[in-house]
């Protein structure tokens, strides 16, 4: 199983802000720069046990870094099972990143940010709005990839 999750916006609308929380809420470590890399997040995590999904995380997106996800996962040397990525919206790289997460088989789940102000979890945040629309958005995210994580274990049972 290959999951890739895609926060997609216009540019300054949020999505490294989004990766950044996802990352200080489940690993405990701040993220005053967001580099990509490797995290170990516990997202299931119970009195007795916990499960630490080691993840890559692309958060400045292949469209505003000029970097094609496909050469930044060839220079790594190896596909990752879970891929946390910015993109944006109508970005010159974004065709080339979601052929390469459908041609390597990673099941995409995409969240896309809006361009507007408002009061839902995915427009653009106030500075009032913020850690709300955050804690919201981290939250439905780790919600769809933690769904898919145990279909595929009750899948194997």
């Amino acid at each position: 199983m290959k999951l890739a999750v895609v926060i997609l916006g216009v540019q300054n609308s949020g999505k490294t802000e989004t990766l950044r929380k996802i990352v200080k809420k489940y690993t405990g470590l701040p993220q005053k720069q967001m580099k990509a890399g490797w995290r170990f997040l516990s997202i299931f995590k119970e009195k007795i046990w916990e499960l630490k999904l080691h993840a890559f995380f692309v958060p400045a997106s292949p469209s505003e870094t000029k970097y094609k996800l496909e050469d930044r996962i060839l220079d790594l040397g190896h596909s990752p099972e879970i891929i946390f990525l910015a993109e944006q919206t109508d970005g010159e790289n974004r065709k080339s990143t979601f052929d390469f997460l459908e041609e390597n088989k990673y099941k995409i789940l995409d969240f896309e940010l809006s361009n507007k102000n408002g009061g839902g979890i995915w427009d653009r945040f106030t500075p009032e709005s913020k850690e709300e629309k955050l804690d919201t958005r981290t939250k439905e995210v780790i919600t769809r990839l933690k769904e898919e994580i145990k279909a595929v274990l009750l899948k194997k049972n």
